[in-house]
């Protein structure tokens, strides 16, 4: 098959405000200015699809950036839901945020008090953690379970910090980041089931729903169930699927008409209420002329992590990457290294150069793990696995 896009071509984001690339956030988080491979942070070292570029370009040359609305990112949205999960969104149900993780903060202060718990399932996106513990609830876990290369869900456990009358919110991650699960169809409506018997509200972060690899199929919770669709947000976004996080932009769906109010008071009381120009542009265009774009790239990435297993299996057997169904991110265990969680960071950071999400940011449950972004040209995955090689 010929490639219509070159993920192999390097493009320099040194100079470019850059968080990714600027050494004084890899001296700030790494503690190491001169990484050679920064790979960490989920956004992507591809270009954006060319008809996103194209509407920047056209909306820039018209040389004026008032104040902006359109429904056309609506629609695009809608028909893309449709086109790629058979998910039927209603007009009055989508919502837009600056980014995901505003949206899940603010969920936090709508749907619960002070005090209250808030359900999470460790190890997970570390935003999930700090949107409720700097609100004053009450963080507890479900922690995954990883059994034959596989995390499952202690349902027991779920359920029983469900039942408890004191938890009123459930964040799920489907796919999940960053251990890369595609929660099964049976899974999620276990899950969900249990949070409507108990009265707990879910948010679902399904913001890397579009990258899953090849051959494996996402379900979106809200299309599952009518009476589930009633009890949760699904949360969305162009930022990971076309590497726009730059432009904050994303999706809330709540189909829920009291909830949806309640959460549109939010946004008002805190005046997000508009949109940028460009931001409106680049998602029409993304959703309505970027899903060739998006399904070269999801080839490119299973290349990538193909590359990577076979090469940890060849030179590096004592790391890992457990069974991954979506998402640029590789979850890599490194506990067969025998080392403690600084002195694998030290390996990575300042030996090797390559900078990774450490595991722990993730919770306790990410002891001698490191999240890899692997959405990068071959060239530099394979570059950063042989300094890491070299590094060991």
């Amino acid at each position: 098959m010929t490639n219509k896009f070159d993920f192999d071509q390097i493009i320099d984001r040194h100079n470019t405000n850059s968080v990714k690339w600027a050494p004084e956030t890899l001296q700030e988080k790494f503690n190491e200015p001169e990484i050679k491979y920064p790979c960490w942070v989920a956004d992507m070292d591809f270009l954006c699809p060319p008809a996103v570029r194209e509407a920047i370009n056209k909306q820039a040359a018209h040389g004026i950036f008032g104040y902006s609305s359109s429904n056309k990112p609506d629609a695009a949205y809608i028909n893309w839901a449709k086109r790629r999960f058979d998910w039927e969104i209603s007009p009055e149900s989508l919502l837009h945020t600056p980014g995901v993780v505003t949206a899940i903060r603010l969920a936090v202060q709508t749907f619960t008090h002070p005090g209250d718990q808030v359900l999470i399932q460790r190890p997970v996106y570390y935003p999930f953690s700090e949107a409720v513990v700097d609100n004053g609830r009450k963080l507890i876990s479900n922690s995954l379970v990883l059994k034959d290369d596989r995390y499952e869900i202690d349902f027991d456990d779920f359920s029983a910090k469900c039942s408890d009358p004191n938890t009123k919110l459930f964040i799920l991650c489907s796919p999940h980041n960053p251990i890369g699960r595609i929660w099964t169809k049976d899974e999620l409506l276990k899950m969900l089931q249990i949070c409507y018997d108990n009265h707990v509200f879910v948010i679902a972060d399904e913001i890397h729903h579009d990258l899953i690899m090849p051959g494996t199929t996402h379900h979106v919770a809200a299309t599952l169930d009518a009476k589930y669709a009633q009890n949760l947000m699904t949360c969305t976004a162009p930022s990971k699927t076309f590497n726009l996080a730059g432009l904050q932009f994303s999706n809330v769906i709540i189909e829920n008409p009291e909830r949806r109010h309640d959460f549109q008071r939010a946004l008002n009381n805190v005046g997000l209420g508009s949109s940028n120009p460009f931001a409106l542009v680049a998602t029409t265009a993304a959703y309505d002329e970027g899903e060739e774009w998006l399904d070269e790239l999801r080839e490119y990435l299973a290349g990538n992590l193909a590359w990577i297993k076979d090469y940890l299996a060849k030179n590096l057997p004592q790391i890992k990457i457990r069974e991954h169904e979506a998402t640029y991110l590789i979850w890599l265990d490194c506990r067969q290294l025998g080392l403690s969680d600084s002195e694998l960071e030290q390996v990575m950071y300042r030996k090797a150069k390559v900078a990774m999400d450490a595991g722990t940011w993730f919770g306790p449950e990410g002891s001698g793990f490191m999240r890899f972004n692997m959405a990068c040209p071959i060239s530099e995955v394979k570059g950063a696995f042989e300094s890491i090689y070299k590094a060991i």
